[in-house]
């Protein structure tokens, strides 16, 4: 049966004033659906029978052309609906009622303010593919159902020559891409996602390079490095060491640390990716590295390394501030290698004679090495040790450690 609408005054829902809503009801398979109209009547105002605005109404002229609108985007609907075999009264109220995103950049910057509050870095990779998607097709205006497998090959070839894109960062933009426009298909705006067209061609990923892993002679000159105490190298040089004796920490959970966790010579903690509980014993090569940030005046409460001492109470409270400074952190850490500039672990690299280009990931890849190899640690141990909820996780770090193993055994062998 074919799809059916009328305005329906909802009288027994009045307000205050006697004002009671107005609804367009959807039916189509005998299945009813209601989507306000945004307007507010009281029953002497409302003729049922012609569905219109009675000329008691202060601007009925004015409300009724709004009925004719709503009404001829309703039966637009359906037809459009109707003719992707998608149809349904659920299905109209959703396009009624996201019919105002149907621009791909309004309905990216709801699902932005969305996603801010879960995810910080999510957003933030999101907000890169959005503004290179914006730059490429220069304007504001992007209707959904101009984005084609064609408008895609193109953006990516884009991606390819103006911003000389590698193929594992052109993956990252399109699945920013295709998350807003699931949400187009979910709202009914579009019938399918472009992205998931066969004709829409994206480049292959490259083959995963070798982590950087250091050895532990190159751990022990980063720890006999000369550099000026409280210096942002001293700081990232201490947080590379500290991560690597606490097992590989990442660098989000390390900036968290209080003096809280340390409890009996034990560090205590709960992961932020994984929400695994870790309880591990410090080792003693560890504890000076904690003596340097401890005094007389530290309290339970205190954060250990210094790159989140500066916030308030109240943005301590902030889960996206404190990302975002979290963030910072690791920027600072790990530092930058221009022409212009070194800093952090960069710089230290250099000091130090490293060659590998070292980064805060690399001391939990240089823990697993060590555990593995030099301590011949069983593979499900190191998996507790990394707080991986699965020995797959692990078994990735361990890649190019199982080629040096492979080699000792032929060596024992033969």
């Amino acid at each position: 049966m074919p799809a059916t609408f009328k305005f329906y005054l909802r009288e027994d829902r009045p307000d205050n004033r006697g004002y009671c809503p107005l609804y367009l009801r959807i039916t189509e398979n005998r299945k009813s659906k209601y989507v306000s109209s945004g307007i507010r009547l009281k029953p002497n105002q409302w003729n049922d029978g012609k569905e219109k605005v009675k000329a008691k109404h202060r601007t009925p002229d004015k409300l009724n052309d709004e009925l004719a609108i709503i009404r001829a985007d309703a039966e637009q609907a359906y037809r459009d609906l109707k003719r992707q075999k998608q149809s349904s009264a659920d299905a109209i109220k959703k396009r009624l009622e996201h019919s105002s995103k149907d621009n791909f950049f309004k309905l990216a910057e709801d699902y932005q303010k969305e996603i801010k509050q879960t995810s910080y870095y999510t957003w933030k990779q999101n907000r890169v593919a959005i503004k290179k998607l914006r730059e490429h097709h220069g304007s504001d205006d992007l209707p959904l159902n101009f984005i084609d497998p064609v408008f895609l090959n193109e953006f990516v070839s884009k991606l390819q020559s103006k911003y000389k894109n590698k193929a594992s960062t052109i993956h990252k933009n399109i699945a920013s891409i295709k998350a807003i426009l699931d949400k187009a298909v979910l709202y009914k705006l579009i019938p399918k996602n472009p992205v998931e067209d066969k004709t829409f061609n994206l480049p292959k990923k490259n083959q995963p390079s070798s982590k950087t892993k250091l050895s532990l002679l190159q751990i022990d000159k980063l720890e006999n490095l000369d550099l000026e105490p409280d210096s942002n190298l001293w700081h990232a040089r201490n947080a590379f060491i500290l991560s690597f004796y606490f097992c590989g920490m990442r660098v989000g959970d390390l900036v968290g640390l209080k003096w809280k966790n340390v409890i009996n010579d034990r560090l205590k903690y709960k992961m932020n990716k994984t929400g695994v509980n870790i309880d591990v014993k410090i080792p003693d090569d560890c504890k000076k590295y904690l003596d340097f940030y401890r005094n007389d005046d530290s309290k339970d409460d205190d954060f250990i390394l210094p790159f989140l001492a500066d916030l308030s109470p109240e943005e301590l409270k902030d889960s996206v501030i404190i990302k975002k400074q979290t963030e910072s952190a690791t920027t600072t850490i790990n530092g930058k290698n221009t022409d212009k500039k070194i800093s952090g672990l960069k710089k230290l690299a250099k000091l130090a004679g490293i060659k590998e280009n070292l980064s805060m990931h690399a001391s939990r890849h240089s823990f697993a090495q060590y555990a593995i190899e030099k301590k011949k640690i069983p593979v499900y141990k190191l998996m507790i040790l990394l707080g991986h909820q699965n020995i797959k996780t692990t078994m990735q770090y361990l890649k190019t450690i199982n080629v040096q193993a492979a080699d000792e055994a032929i060596d024992e062998i033969f």
